[in-house]
């Protein structure tokens, strides 16, 4: 019987330890309440990976060996849930606190940069328009210096009704994200 000669080993395969690393820190976040694409990101980092690889990685692989763990670490979690609503509150400030309120500035600061945006877009859709109906009116009255062809129009339109749509749907995701 001939034997299979094997090539060398990849530089990028997933080692055991890369594969503990990244069940270690997805139970953790499992048991902490965070999601499991927190933990990828994080893995990420850790490892030199992508994030989906890591996600790929725990779902294709590792998350089967590790289902004990998984049930273990919710429970823990379910357990620590239970005991932070019957605790008193804290009379200071709180991490949690902490974090609604860098939450918020991000969210703030994201919201400010999208108005900013679709004001941009706003003011180039009216110069569109105006350049439009312009056009339109040199079209109209025949004297047109300059002969727009039909293609041109056309593509002149295309990129109007892109700009509005473009515009169109950021009011309509902030309008849904601020409600």
């Amino acid at each position: 019987m001939a034997s299979v000669e094997k090539g060398p080993v990849r530089s990028d395969a997933w080692t055991p330890e890369d594969d503990e690393r990244l069940a270690q820190l997805v139970l953790r976040h499992i048991r902490t309440g965070s999601t499991q694409l927190k933990a990828f990101e994080e893995a990420a980092q850790q490892l030199g990976r992508t994030a989906a690889a890591c996600g790929y990685r725990w779902n294709g692989v590792i998350r089967k060996r590790y289902q004990d763990e998984i049930e273990a670490a919710k429970a823990e979690r379910k357990t620590m849930h239970a005991k932070a609503h019957t605790q008193k509150a804290p009379s200071g400030p709180t991490e949690s606190m902490q974090e609604v309120i860098r939450f918020l500035q991000t969210y703030d600061e994201q919201y400010q940069r999208l108005r900013e945006y679709v004001s941009a877009i706003e003011r180039e859709k009216a110069e569109l328009e105006a350049r439009v109906r312009a056009l339109e009116s040199q079209l109209r009255e025949g004297g047109a210096e300059t002969a727009l062809s039909p293609e041109q129009l056309e593509e002149d339109s295309r990129t109007l009704f892109a700009i509005m749509e473009r515009a169109r749907k950021l009011l309509a995701d902030n309008r849904s994200a601020g409600t």
